[in-house]
């Protein structure tokens, strides 16, 4: 069972007093945890690759968007979906065509998917003046402009149709709230929490060292700080 809001605040209090560390306020409390997971979700994505266990560490964010336009405002992922938008893990693309295409063997009456890859600066460096680089359907490429993903596949034949782009991205986590009067109900009727326990801990320690090193205190002296600049909406309503 994944832990509530009230749970984790209890637990880091409990921390605290071993530590003799300074009081926590219930605004302290939220404004470092929804930090803290920010910056596990930070620190994973940058691995995310790496090994499965990291993927899987992130799966309670990542989301499918489905549609059939070849730009997508980013705005629209989390009005369409109800998340908001944070990174985009992979773009695809399927194609349909009426007739067989030597170029990439795809056979006619069927869709085919196709992987989008980012066309970073030095992508779009690389594939100017070459016709073995350039956009096709079958070598589509995507770009984040202005809050924007916009998908390139060249000069379309008549007879080629883009049915649909689908994206996974990562979702903003939902934000972690708790009231005076949650935290003092015989009931814990406080917001459960959208990721497991092993998570939860470690998002936890997170918290705790950015707390502990508002004080300074000597337990954090000997570890690397985590206290990093993050700004998204994740913090919206912190100080």
């Amino acid at each position: 069972m994944y832990k509530t809001a009230r749970t984790i605040y209890i637990d880091i209090l409990t921390e605290l007093v071993r530590e003799e560390a300074p009081t926590l306020y219930l605004e302290d409390f939220l404004y470092y945890y929804n930090k803290a997971i920010s910056e596990y979700m930070k620190r994973r994505y940058e691995l995310t690759e790496a090994t499965q266990q990291l993927t899987d560490d992130l799966r309670f964010w990542k989301k499918k968007h489905v549609d059939n336009r070849m730009s997508i405002p980013i705005g629209d992922i989390g009005v369409s979906d109800g998340y908001e938008y944070r990174h985009l893990l992979n773009c695809i693309i399927y194609a349909d065509l009426q007739f067989p295409d030597i170029d990439c063997g795809q056979l006619p009456g069927k869709a085919k998917a196709y992987k989008a890859v980012r066309m970073t600066s030095a992508v779009k460096a690389g594939i100017i003046d070459n016709m073995f680089l350039e956009p096709k359907y079958y070598r589509p490429y995507f770009d984040i402009i202005d809050n924007v993903i916009t998908l390139y596949v060249g000069d379309l034949r008549g007879d080629v149709t883009i049915t649909r782009m689908e994206i996974e991205y990562l979702k903003q986590p939902a934000h972690v709230d708790l009231t005076e009067e949650q935290i003092t109900e015989d009931i814990d009727s406080s917001q459960v929490l959208e990721f497991t326990d092993d998570i939860g801990d470690e998002i936890t320690k997170i918290a705790l060292t950015l707390i502990l090193e508002r004080g300074q205190n000597p337990r954090t002296q000997s570890q690397m700080q985590v206290n990093q600049s993050v700004t998204d909406a994740s913090l919206r309503g912190g100080k």
